[in-house]
């Protein structure tokens, strides 16, 4: 018989590293493919065997799609993995490799992966929107917390870490380039471009964009970066000051408060429309597929 069921393969990040062995009996076929009663060996999260086999049907009928579509994990992400498992198994890297199951493992963790990788290529392709009125619901149903705002800033700075001393031996690189900032803090006081010196002077990256940065969490910035941007008025000019190991000029050229909570929930409803869309497809997968369970086997 033919069964339609919306359920997703879920893959277990810690694998067993004692798996049992089942009789090799044939419990359903899906196209060309078998699924065998050693194929739900382990299979301990899903209530009964009817989910197990619909897991391995949802699986194979993917696998065939990550096949179609060359969806391949990257090699970094199947490393870290195998880290994970490494170590939620007590064991090093090394120690994994060297286990008898550690062929399964990096099946296991590929399939993992590239059934992830299929989820992001088939989601990537819709074009998802959140109405208000989801977001009403979804914080009436969960209600923020306190301390939910999340301020952010804009700033444009002058960074400077090393200075020539050729000519000024008897001064320390400190007291050089905090010279050099005082001096170009009275030519912005006077008129100059900020930008323009920031492009000439600044040793930091933005200088290429005048100094300027893109949107920066305030409270994730040094402690004594914090301390200066909180101080300042926009568009006041600091002081030279010290942080790490080079000297900064800073102002902050704009700021905004972001409330935390709408954005997880913004982004727990994107997920959602993203699980629905994939389920929906899923189930088209099997409607065009040929799936026979033999019941009186499970």
């Amino acid at each position: 018989m033919i069964f339609n069921m919306n359920k997703l393969p879920l893959l277990a990040l810690i694998i067993s590293l004692s798996v049992s062995a089942a009789p090799n009996s044939i419990i359903a076929i899906v196209n060309d493919h078998l699924i065998t009663q050693d194929a739900l060996s382990g299979q301990d999260l899903v209530k009964n065997k009817l989910d197990a086999v619909n897991q391995q049907i949802d699986i194979l009928l993917q696998m065939d799609k990550v096949a179609q579509l060359g969806v391949k994990p990257k090699q970094t992400a199947i490393n870290n993995m195998l880290k994970q498992v490494a170590k939620q198994n007590a064991l090093t890297l090394e120690q994994l490799q060297k286990r008898p199951e550690f062929g399964d493992i990096m099946d296991s963790i590929q399939q993992k992966l590239s059934l992830n990788g299929l989820k992001e290529l088939i989601s990537s392709k819709a074009k998802f929107s959140i109405s208000q009125a989801e977001i009403d619901q979804a914080l009436a149903n969960n209600p923020p917390g306190s301390d939910q705002l999340e301020v952010q800033i804009r700033i444009a700075q002058i960074a400077i870490s090393s200075i020539d001393q050729t000519d000024s031996l008897l001064q320390s690189q400190d007291d050089l380039i905090q010279a050099l900032l005082i001096d170009l803090s009275t030519q912005i006081q006077q008129g100059k471009s900020f930008t323009a010196l920031a492009k000439l002077h600044s040793q930091d990256p933005s200088y290429k964009d005048g100094g300027e940065s893109g949107w920066l969490v305030q409270e994730r910035l040094p402690k004594d970066f914090i301390q200066v941007v909180k101080s300042l008025e926009l568009q006041e000019l600091s002081k030279p000051f010290k942080v790490g190991g080079g000297w900064r000029l800073v102002k902050v050229i704009d700021k905004r408060q972001i409330d935390r909570h709408l954005k997880t929930v913004k982004a727990a409803l994107m997920r959602q429309k993203k699980g629905l869309y994939f389920r929906n497809w899923t189930k088209k997968l099997r409607k065009d597929a040929y799936i026979e369970i033999f019941d009186h086997k499970l």
